[in-house]
């Protein structure tokens, strides 16, 4: 195994992935849970079509949570990751899951072998993202999905400003895609009939408060004071927060540091003389 790839590997058995216990979102607050499957409900949303009955690849996946929640939409779902601890874990999840170790830049299956294939926050972990992003491509029949961060000019200036990373825990580089690439990679691929594209701000997740001490010392003691509190969980403060998130994302979510890529494929055209 290349460095970079066991660097990553170690650093999430670390952090991250149990063998006997998979990590469960904190979905005890209504808002929170809503932010967590923000990115997943939208590329539904953009595939357009019900993936209950369909084969789906879900690459990079972790110890299974997104995996777990494609599978309970009724699809087939086969997950893969670098990491033994993550899919074992993910097997433990959800016993319904199909589940291998498996590199993401050089996947074991045939062309054309799913349906879909989807990837959240997993290519910029790779030594070869862009790599990555074509064996989606490649084992896909009807068409993928990217979940990845988003290059931008005012994500670069945050991380300038310390308010954002270019390098993850693991020593990796952050690699985030912008839209123009994705265009010119796309124009590029022959097989993809067309793709959507959409973008948002996304607050940042817990992992903030060890990375960005300004959040620790200002941002959390005054949302846990029991007032604010109270009102950010109540009907009425919740409902504002998604007014608030939906509006700021309307106004300038090109720009935001989160990316969503659905991208359909032609039908393959078989030739009369394949049959003969």
């Amino acid at each position: 195994m290349e460095d970079q790839k066991r660097r990553q590997v170690e650093y999430h058995e670390k952090e991250h992935y149990r063998a006997r216990r998979p990590r469960q979102a904190d979905n005890s607050n209504p808002l929170i849970a809503w932010l967590n499957y923000y990115r997943l409900r939208k590329m539904m949303e953009m595939i357009g079509t019900p993936l209950a009955g369909k084969t789906v690849l879900s690459v990079c996946g972790g110890d299974g949570e997104e995996a777990d929640f494609l599978q309970k939409l009724g699809a087939e779902v086969t997950m893969t990751d670098l990491s033994a601890v993550g899919v074992e874990a993910a097997r433990l999840r959800n016993p319904a899951l199909h589940c291998l170790c498996m590199d993401a830049e050089s996947l074991a299956f045939a062309d054309r072998s799913f349906d879909w294939a989807i990837v959240r926050e997993g290519l910029h972990h790779l030594a070869r993202p862009v790599k990555g992003l074509y064996e989606l491509e490649r084992v896909s029949r009807e068409g993928f999905a990217i979940l990845e961060g988003q290059d931008s000019l005012i994500v670069r200036l945050l991380a300038k400003l310390g308010l954002g990373e270019n390098r993850d825990p693991a020593g990796g580089y952050v690699y985030r895609f912008s839209r123009r690439e994705i265009q010119k990679i796309f124009f590029s691929v022959q097989t993809l009939a067309d793709w959507r594209i959409h973008t948002a701000w996304l607050p940042f997740g817990s992992d903030a408060l060890r990375y960005f001490p300004i959040v620790r010392r200002l941002v959390y003691p005054m949302i846990n004071q029991p007032l604010i509190l109270r009102i950010l969980i109540s009907r009425l403060g919740r409902c504002t927060l998604k007014a608030l998130f939906l509006g700021v994302n309307l106004l300038t979510g090109r720009w935001g540091n989160c990316l969503i890529v659905v991208a359909r494929k032609k039908p393959q055209l078989v030739h009369p003389w394949a049959w003969k």
